[in-house]
């Protein structure tokens, strides 16, 4: 193990002490929002974790947050035609900004900015939903491989840690 992937995990925990995230727009009922959100989210399809975090100030209408991806695959993903990215690259998490989020009657949905697989290089787009309960949202995500067509889902929860 390369001293670098040593060193980045290090440097993501150290910097979740200072780091406040992404500028996130917010609509709709933003109050059921505030608070600190911490969670995580999976996809069997392509194996992937990740953490999510999000914080939302109560009078404002922008969060701050971002989803932690973390490959934990090491075989790829086989897409026809698409390049394949160095295994070192495959393996390093990543934070990846969340570019919208929207609530109403206890729904929540948004999208994340497009970010690149890590395994293929191909522009990703994800989109997610969400249901509160209990001071938690539990929901899916949907990411779209324009190039190829291909689709992948996966699940996602946050709890409230911090009103």
């Amino acid at each position: 193990m390369s001293r670098l992937s040593l060193l980045v995990p290090a440097l993501l925990i150290g910097a979740g002490c200072t780091y406040q995230g992404t500028p996130v727009p917010v609509t709709g009922e933003v109050a059921l929002l505030e608070g600190d959100w911490d969670g995580t989210y999976s996809s069997r399809e392509t194996g992937r974790t990740g953490s999510i975090m999000f914080r939302l100030v109560a009078g404002t209408d922008s969060a701050y947050g971002d989803v932690l991806m973390i490959p934990s695959r090491p075989e790829t993903m086989s897409m026809p035609g698409a390049p394949q990215i160095p295994e070192a690259s495959r393996k390093m998490p990543r934070a990846l900004a969340i570019s919208f989020v929207r609530c109403e009657d206890g729904e929540v949905t948004g999208r994340l900015d497009p970010y690149l697989d890590p395994d293929t290089g191909e522009r990703v787009y994800t989109t997610f939903e969400g249901r509160l309960r209990d001071h938690e949202f539990r929901g899916t995500f949907t990411s779209l491989y324009p190039g190829s067509g291909h689709r992948v889902t996966g699940t996602w929860f946050v709890k409230r840690v911090n009103p």
